[in-house]
């Protein structure tokens, strides 16, 4: 079974990136102000990422200060339901 290791699993979060920011690409901003739920958070370069699972199963990373996170959310992803 594929389980992910992070405090903030299942959390909804809303991303917000920044315009014209060079770190991210079309596919970021076509997912922008759509509600998804992290996976994993990862740390690159000292930068915190989150990995924003969204109903179409489509993943997108996204700088985590660029997501509005909902921390009542359930805890889960689509991975549990299997």
């Amino acid at each position: 079974m594929h389980r992910h290791a992070t405090p903030l699993r299942g959390v909804k979060a809303i991303p917000h990136p920044r315009p014209d920011d060079p770190n991210y690409t079309a596919i970021n901003y076509t997912y922008a102000e759509r509600e998804g739920s992290i996976h994993e958070v990862v740390e690159i370069g000292g930068r915190m990422l989150a990995k924003v699972g969204f109903k179409d199963r489509k993943i997108v990373y996204y700088f985590l200060e660029d997501l509005e996170l909902d921390r009542s959310a359930k805890r889960g992803t689509f991975h549990d339901d299997v």
